[in-house]
């Protein structure tokens, strides 16, 4: 095709007086062989075109071309989902024309459309999310790709639109089933927390209708358990979170409260919390806060007698994948052969079995005064 091309111009440049009768018989079938590519490709122009034209009506996607920002053309499948009775009802109109005053975000829709067209035509394509309206009124979202497209010294903008409706109506479905499981679960967690506040205030009755001391002690070790796990079921109740709770804060009324229980105003006791926020869920927080609960009243029972300036120090450090929970106290201690697999006490015994719940590891440290106990667990 070069070659011919380059013939006919040679040709062409001589005069034609100076033409021998073999050049201009050359030069005619050259120029009739031109002429018949010149219709073949302009035939096979015209047979791409009518195959795009018959791709864009089929296709199920709601189809739109844009030039100077005004649609020019579209498929049946806008029309459909417009529901107009056919495309020369909207052609020519600009896409704010087709969408309410104003978009989510409180942009006027014309000015939105404005920066949303030009940024396709600045950086070739756009994705983002509309509200246009249908022919019956009806406001509806869809989910909007714009293509820049430079045919014929022409510069279109390809569209393609996908209601979201359908998508929109599921996330809000879903979204009530959560708010709905929430308000279930508050009122779960609420119900529980009143249950062991019922189960607290027979205790307390108990109590005070007994004068034997040694029963008043059992009762109150038992109403100490039931308030760490109210105490539990409360937080999650006042929280948005109803799954995991902020254990610092957890701890931190969870002990003044066992301090009140046992000591009531007569002993200070020093309380230091070493820790970062540490959120915990539900099924590592209950045994966590038994634990330390547990370990609490032994340093009151019997760690503290005859001591004024008491302390204790709980740190909790989050590791690889593990947590870290030390407690430590500055009272009298107790002998190292006593440890948590050859006491028959009730206190050592639950916390051996609460420690096998969190599926962690509980070891106590030789330390010059009080006692230190380290505990390892998963915290999923």
């Amino acid at each position: 095709m070069k070659n011919s091309n380059l013939h006919i111009k040679y040709l062409l440049s001589k005069p034609k007086e100076k033409l021998t009768n073999s050049e201009k018989n050359k030069l005619i079938d050259l120029l009739i062989a031109e002429n018949k590519n010149l219709i073949e490709n302009a035939k096979t122009t015209s047979e791409s075109h009518s195959k795009y034209k018959s791709l864009f009506e089929m296709s199920d996607d709601a189809l739109l071309v844009i030039e100077n920002y005004q649609f020019i053309d579209c498929n049946q499948a806008v029309v459909n989902m417009l529901g107009f009775k056919n495309k020369g009802e909207f052609l020519n109109s600009h896409p704010s024309e087709l969408s309410p005053e104003l978009q989510p975000d409180g942009k006027p829709s014309y000015l939105k459309a404005q920066e949303m067209m030009n940024l396709a035509l600045k950086n070739g394509s756009n994705h983002f999310e509309w509200i246009h309206t249908r022919a019956n009124g009806e406001n509806f979202p869809v989910e909007v790709w714009l293509s820049k497209v430079e045919l014929e010294n022409r510069i279109l903008i390809n569209t393609i639109w996908r209601d979201l409706t359908q998508k929109k109506n599921a996330e809000l479905v879903i979204l009530k089933n959560v708010k709905e499981k929430e308000i279930l679960l508050k009122e779960i967690h609420h119900r529980v927390k009143n249950n062991l506040q019922i189960i607290i205030s027979l205790l307390n009755l108990q109590m005070n209708s007994i004068s034997d001391e040694q029963m008043k002690l059992i009762l109150n070790q038992s109403k100490s358990r039931i308030e760490s796990m109210s105490k539990i079921h409360e937080m999650l109740y006042k929280s948005t979170d109803f799954s995991t709770i902020d254990f610092k804060i957890y701890l931190m009324e969870l002990i003044e409260t066992l301090i009140q229980n046992f000591t009531g105003s007569a002993k200070k006791i020093k309380i230091k919390l070493d820790m970062e926020k540490v959120v915990l869920s539900i099924n590592t927080a209950i045994p966590l806060g038994l634990i330390i609960n547990e370990l609490t009243t032994n340093s009151m029972k019997h760690a503290f007698l005859n001591i004024s300036n008491c302390e204790i120090q709980i740190e909790i450090k989050e590791l690889k994948n593990t947590f870290e929970m030390k407690y430590m106290d500055n009272g009298n201690g107790y002998s190292y052969n006593v440890d948590f697999n050859n006491t028959q006490t009730l206190g050592f015994q639950l916390i051996s079995s609460l420690v096998e719940q969190l599926e962690g590891n509980i070891v106590r440290k030789k330390v010059d005064k009080g006692t230190c106990y380290s505990l390892t667990f998963n915290a999923n």
